[in-house]
């Protein structure tokens, strides 16, 4: 099976504007995210999806391959699933690899491929144990409960499962999972993802997992222990600055 990896990337964030090229030691987040993806074993190529000049710039700078896309997306896969059509690509597998995680390793690329390949689903993905409840009342950290095969039933910013009678250790007793967005894609699954409308539970959480998820997508959840940290705020910046 042939795989290639798109990083959806856009200037514009409500809560870290201008995110992607904040530099660290002289490199901006978007290329420490291209540059970690290029070390994958399985990706084919890896293409910069954006719909700004300067991020294109940076693209160039770095010797990054890159497209321009329009900027009316409601999501990054409808970004990268334009980017597909439009560059006429044809592989089995869709990576949608998130430009704000500059810690995803490239051995988690492969890993999921491993996996996720020689399942039934439709779309993988990476869930991660959850160790706090500051992470669990978080809404910037995505919560997922899954079936007993491991496939995600729900995906949402609230803690669950909702505990009626809370034990005082309910956070050992309980296996809260936090999702981790590094999406495979089988190539149509991405197309029909196009396709769709909206739902209203997508709508509802912000949520784009959950347009197929509605519309009876299967999600292979692969379990990681590694620590991947979004940069969804100035303060998780300041952290990774101690990460690397």
């Amino acid at each position: 099976m042939t795989a290639i990896g798109i990083i959806p990337a856009r200037l514009s964030s409500t809560r870290f504007p201008g995110k992607l090229l904040e530099r660290i030691n002289g490199k901006s987040l978007i290329a420490m995210v291209y540059e970690n993806a290029l070390k994958s074993t399985i990706l084919d190529r890896v293409i910069i999806a954006t719909e700004d000049e300067v991020i294109a710039e940076e693209a160039r700078r770095i010797g990054a391959e890159h497209i321009l896309t329009p900027n009316s997306f409601a999501t990054g896969t409808d970004r990268i699933a334009w980017a597909y059509r439009r560059l006429e690509l044809d592989y089995d597998i869709v990576y949608n690899i998130q430009g704000d995680e500059p810690l995803l390793s490239p051995k988690l690329i492969d890993d999921l491929f491993v996996g996720f390949s020689t399942s039934l689903c439709q779309v993988g993905t990476l869930v991660k144990r959850i160790a706090s409840e500051e992470e669990l009342n978080n809404p910037n950290v995505v919560k997922v409960v899954r079936n007993m095969d491991g496939e995600a039933l729900y995906f949402s910013r609230c803690p669950i499962p909702y505990y009626r009678n809370k034990p005082q250790n309910y956070l050992e007793l309980n296996q809260y999972w936090k999702h981790v967005g590094l999406y495979a894609y089988r190539s149509e699954t991405l197309e029909h993802f196009s396709r769709l409308e909206q739902t209203d539970l997508e709508i509802a959480e912000s949520l784009e997992q959950l347009r197929l998820l509605q519309n009876n997508s299967k999600y292979y959840c692969m379990e990681t222990n590694e620590e991947i940290l979004g940069i969804d705020t100035k303060e998780d910046f300041e952290k990774l600055k101690s990460l690397v």
